[in-house]
């Protein structure tokens, strides 16, 4: 299957950017790079960005500025900066199911009319009275896109650029350009969502926990249960109490066995600082023993 370029518009901080590029890892095989643009970055999020770029897990970051906002449809200055047959557009506000990516590449592949597939429904979209949510579905065809996510081809975004020579505020020149092509324009239900503004992690998200643990309930399959919440490398949002830093690494993650049972209940972190060095430990016990 063809490979796509994911360019991903951050305007929600670093807790939220962090939660859509680690969805990307997990739902995403290979794709041909992946571009952050950042509205408005303050020193937090421009350092993240610096390490996430240095460990390889983006190829292309761009801070921006309120002077940059609102061009047409995200995709004017980042198509050039990822490689690719398609060229994919996610804000940080969303969350994927598995193999999104590649259904909505087969879509396309398999329509050539079909100039541009968002994955979130337009505001005016109804499914219809008792009909069910589903993934296994057709591409549904409409008159405007959401384009807080969306696949398109990228020699169809190359030709836009060469005719784009200005827009009116609030209107998206892509879609225009695609209609007046001949291009349809559809949406694929059931791959993304869309969070409201409150869903959208934040920063104190990261130190929430849980009030009650449920029980271990043996050690068949146990290990399966577990969900680990960090992965070697990743940036942790939790204050240093040495220097005041923001993030900390995480450098090893080990299991906790219940001692009683021997059955695993959670893991167990080492964190460092990246400024001071200074090393913290954490656990996250996902159960608890059942007596």
């Amino acid at each position: 299957m063809s490979r796509a370029g994911i360019v991903v518009h951050s305007s929600h901080g670093v807790a939220a950017l962090r939660t859509v590029l680690r969805g990307i890892r997990e739902t995403v095989d290979r794709p041909a790079g992946v571009v952050v643009f950042a509205d408005d970055a303050d020193e937090m999020m421009a350092t993240y960005l610096v390490r996430q770029y240095l460990r390889g897990r983006v190829d292309a970051i761009e801070l921006e500025n309120g002077d940059r906002h609102g061009t047409h449809c995200g995709l004017d200055r980042a198509f050039h900066l990822v490689e690719g047959d398609y060229l994919v557009r996610v804000d940080d506000t969303l969350q994927f199911q598995p193999g999104w990516l590649e259904r909505a590449i087969a879509a396309l592949e398999a329509d050539p009319t079909l100039g541009c597939l968002s994955l979130v429904p337009p505001a005016d979209y109804h499914r219809g009275r008792g009909r069910p949510r589903t993934v296994h579905v057709e591409p549904v065809p409409v008159d405007h896109l959401d384009m807080r996510c969306y696949v398109t081809r990228r020699a169809l975004v190359s030709q836009h650029e060469c005719r784009l020579f200005g827009e009116r505020p609030g209107e998206c020149a892509f879609q225009g350009y695609l209609r007046a092509e001949g291009f349809k324009l559809a949406f694929l239900p059931g791959l993304v969502t869309a969070l409201d503004v409150h869903e959208v992690p934040k920063a104190q998200d990261a130190c929430a926990h849980e009030a009650e643990l449920p029980p271990h309930q043996g050690a068949t399959g146990a290990m399966q249960r577990l969900e680990q919440a960090y992965d070697l490398g990743d940036d942790v949002l939790l204050t240093c109490m040495a220097c005041g830093s923001s993030e900390l690494e995480v450098l090893a993650a080990r299991i906790r066995f219940c001692e009683r049972h021997g059955v695993a209940i959670g893991y167990w972190y080492e964190l460092r600082c990246p400024e001071c060095g200074e090393v913290y430990y954490k656990d996250d016990f996902q159960f608890s023993c059942s007596g």
